[in-house]
């Protein structure tokens, strides 16, 4: 499953045709990279190989003032079976991204306390300052959003919190675990 893939074809689903700038555009607008492992710059081979799969087809190229042409894309028929397809895997799936500090921690056995301790101090001021940040998005964006994108923003806050609880209460766990090491 591909966000990518989805993003591309939602957006020309939803909006029309479009060229990669103004899918790049959309992306930042979207906040998609925040969100959803969404990098801007892949949108154009993303284009290039969903053209090629006859998901999306070239419509024209433009040129506007002293811009490079552009090729303007929309959604074709397979790409719309494709998008509900694609919806419907990742409506239903259960995605839980496996954390490298897991398997790190897991292995603390020659770390000492200290270290640990500023380490695991480190990464909830800066889960912290995230969570601060989605907050903050979401009071600024929120007489725009509509209830599906005010879902979203609620799911990312969640999950924010909960690692901020998660570390919160790590820090009282790092003596057990430096103790297991010893």
């Amino acid at each position: 499953m591909s966000v990518i893939r989805l993003f591309i074809l939602s957006t020309l689903a939803e909006r029309g045709p479009m060229h990669g700038h103004q899918m790049r555009l959309q992306t930042a607008e979207d906040r998609a990279d925040q969100w959803a492992d969404i990098k801007p710059g892949a949108l154009y081979g993303a284009l290039t190989r969903l053209a090629r799969e006859g998901l999306v087809a070239e419509v024209r190229t433009e040129r506007e003032g002293n811009y490079p042409e552009r090729t303007i894309y929309e959604i074709t028929p397979d790409g719309r079976r494709a998008l509900a397809t694609l919806h419907d895997q990742m409506l239903r799936a259960v995605a839980v991204a496996a954390d490298p500090f897991d398997l790190a921690l897991a292995h603390t056995q020659t770390v000492a306390e200290q270290t640990l301790r500023e380490i695991v101090t480190a990464r909830l001021l800066e889960y912290r300052a995230l969570l601060t940040s989605a907050e903050s998005r979401l009071a600024a964006a929120q007489p725009w959003l509509d209830a599906a994108e005010q879902a979203v923003c609620e799911h990312q806050i969640a999950r924010l919190r909960t690692e901020v609880h998660w570390h919160e209460q790590l820090l009282d766990t790092i003596p057990k675990i430096v103790d297991q090491g010893a």
